[in-house]
């Protein structure tokens, strides 16, 4: 496995990293939006429609909470800064692409490289395993070369994903995409709970 080799997987794998970062970056945002908007549809609705005795309170009291819950939210996803790390991602691995660059010529000083290397991966957060796993599983199924008997691995491809990577790439997408869901439908399923429970 050359030098080279890690250098590009370490980028492809912070490409991943970048798109990951970016999509919470705008999912974070849009459960802000659709949070407030629904708290405040809900504010109209009860003006129009109050319920009277324990029931109006214990539901006036639940969007009061709800809405202190939004609050908190735009103080936590604001301190996570999504686009500001995805902006450092995507510096490094521009500047890992030029380390690969020159890693790939036959008088290149490896040594020298390797300590560039170092400090470009300092510059900003490392990749997760996912995003490795998933640049992984993208490249081997998008690259055309073909698949050698002996080893499995396809033309131009130094390694290949594992029945364990495209696992991981499942499950975490199941548990991605779930609590995504749980989190558009919070607001909806605790309307429906209020009005039809209550």
């Amino acid at each position: 496995m050359a030098f080279s080799d890690n250098i590009w997987w370490t980028r492809k794998a912070r490409i991943q990293t970048e798109k990951r970062l970016l999509a919470n970056a705008f999912h974070s945002q849009l459960l802000l939006l659709w949070f407030s908007f629904c708290g405040v549809a809900a504010s109209v609705y009860y003006l129009k429609f109050a319920q009277t005795g324990n029931t109006g309170e214990i539901i006036g009291i639940t969007w009061v909470v709800f809405s202190v819950l939004i609050l908190c939210m735009s103080g936590f996803i604001s301190g996570l800064s999504f686009k500001e790390r995805a902006a450092l991602v995507k510096e490094s691995y521009e500047a890992i692409n030029t380390l690969y660059q020159k890693a790939k010529q036959e008088n290149a000083n490896v040594a020298a490289l390797a300590e560039n290397y170092d400090q470009v991966l300092s510059l900003c957060e490392n990749h997760t395993d996912y995003d490795y796993y998933q640049a992984l599983c993208i490249e081997y199924v998008t690259c055309i070369g073909e698949i050698e008997k002996k080893t499995k691995l396809k033309e131009g491809m130094d390694r290949r994903p594992t029945w364990y990577h495209w696992l991981s790439i499942v499950f975490w997408a199941f548990r991605r995409y779930t609590i995504f869901t749980l989190l558009y439908a919070l607001p909806m399923s605790m309307f429906y709970v209020l009005e039809h429970w209550l």
